[in-house]
Order: C-alpha cells, then sequence, then structure tokens
C-alpha cells in the first residue's frame, strides 16, 4: 500500500488537490489518499499511517507546511515531499528541506499528475525486487523493503533476517548476503550486523534506531563510513 497524505487548510483547495491525486494516481489499487485541513491532525495520523508521499501547502496559519514536513521526516526520513505554494519565494525553503518538487498553485493541475505518476511509480518498482529465504524445504519470497536488518551471531552458520513480525534464517555469510541484496540501500554498520537503511529512523552517537524500535549499535570502525552512507542516502532523490 502507497499511502498519499495532502494538508492544506483551505478546504476548496485541499479537495481540488484531493480529485487530481486521484485521478494521477488511483485509489484502490494499492493507493490510499487522506486529506487534512491541519498539519497536527496529519502529524498525529502519520504515526500510525506512515504516508510515503506527502503533498503541502507550505503557508498555513499556525504550525506551517515546512514544520509539519520536518516533523514527519523525523518518523520517515524516505518519506517523498511534494510542496504547493502560491508564492514563488518559498520554493528556496522547499529546496532546504529536500523536498522532491515544489509546485505553484496556478500550475497545480498541469505539473502535480506527472510529479505523482513518476513517485508512485518508483516506489512500486523498487518494492518488486524481493529474494527467497530459508530452508530447502521452506522457502519464503520476501521483499527487499520488509528487511529491516540482519544480523549472524559469533561463530554461527546462519544469517537471520529480521522483518516487522518475521525472522527468516538463510545458511550464508553476512557479506554474501548484503551482496545478495545489493541495491545501495543494505550497509553492514559493525561485525554481525547489517541494517536497511530506509529503515533508519534516528542516528545517534554510536547507534541507529530501526522502524521496528530496535536499536543497532555501530562500531567504531565503521562509524565514519556508516554516517556518509546514510546521510547520502537520506539525500538522494530516487531509491
Amino acid at each position: 500500500m502507497i499511502n498519499i497524505s495532502i494538508i492544506d487548510d483551505d478546504r476548496a483547495m485541499l479537495e481540488q488537490m484531493q480529485k487530481i491525486v486521484r485521478d494521477a494516481a488511483g485509489c484502490g489499487d494499492g493507493i490510499s489518499i487522506a486529506g487534512y485541513e491541519r498539519p497536527d491532525a496529519f502529524l498525529e495520523e502519520n504515526e500510525k499511517r506512515k504516508c510515503q508521499i506527502l503533498v503541502s501547502d507550505i503557508d498555513m496559519p499556525g504550525m506551517s507546511g515546512l514544520e509539519a514536513a520536518k516533523r514527519a521526516r523525523e518518523m520517515n526520513p524516505r518519506m517523498f515531499i511534494v510542496f504547493v505554494t502560491a508564492y514563488m519565494q518559498y520554493a528556496i525553503e522547499s529546496y532546504r528541506m529536500d523536498a522532491f518538487q515544489y509546485v505553484l498553485k496556478s500550475e497545480l493541475s498541469d505539473r502535480l499528475p506527472g510529479i505523482l505518476r513518476k513517485l508512485t511509480e518508483m516506489i512500486e518498482k523498487d518494492r518488486k525486487r524481493y529474494c527467497f529465504i530459508g530452508t530447502e524445504s521452506n522457502r519464503k519470497k520476501v521483499f527487499y523493503d520488509d528487511i529491516i536488518w540482519l544480523k549472524k551471531e559469533k561463530n554461527a552458520k546462519y544469517v537471520t533476517y529480521i522483518l516487522e513480525n518475521e525472522r527468516y534464517t538463510e545458511r550464508e555469510s553476512l557479506e554474501s548476503a548484503v551482496e545478495k541484496l545489493d541495491n545501495g540501500a543494505f550497509v553492514i554498520v559493525e561485525r554481525g550486523c547489517a541494517v536497511n537503511l530506509k529503515h533508519v529512523m534516528r542516528l545517534t552517537d554510536c547507534a541507529l534506531q530501526l522502524s521496528n524500535q530496535d536499536t543497532v549499535a555501530i562500531s567504531r570502525a565503521r562509524m565514519a563510513g556508516v554516517k556518509e552512507k546514510l546521510h547520502r542516502f537520506w539525500g538522494e532523490e530516487e531509491w
């Protein structure tokens, strides 16, 4: 499911954007669209819903779209942001937020559909990547995006693949597992541990907090390399 959220305090504009998004991205075929007149209402629901694409007005009373997007990014660093504004001067601020695009409201009908189609195609393409994990008698199809992290205990022969509610083991080295999953998102952070950067919620001085609330330590020797890969990964426009 691709979750798309739209924020605009102007009800008429919100309804217009919802229609444009629905026509461009579809609804019901793995697409969920939700509209909000208040940024705080979006943030409250997003703690559970976790949208992949946010389309937001910038200039709103109280909390701005920039602030709402910043807070939402803390929950999901890989969320795509499309800012909608009536004022050209906000374009610079949107780039500082690493927004995927900004769209002037006067160009909404012309530009927003193409942007949304591109984003949904990018997400769907990446989601289709998978591998098979498990024993010969019990192989499981696992999508790359669903793998949160991998671990291998000292002297163990098996790598454990950790998903949200499941775990699978494969007889292989950690290095060969990461090589098999090579798509730029998996990185070894310490001996016996590798993480999917898409599931990193927070970086601290010596550890990563993941989307399932697990915390994985980063070895001192790998710290600089992991930080560089993570910041580069968060800053890229494409998955």
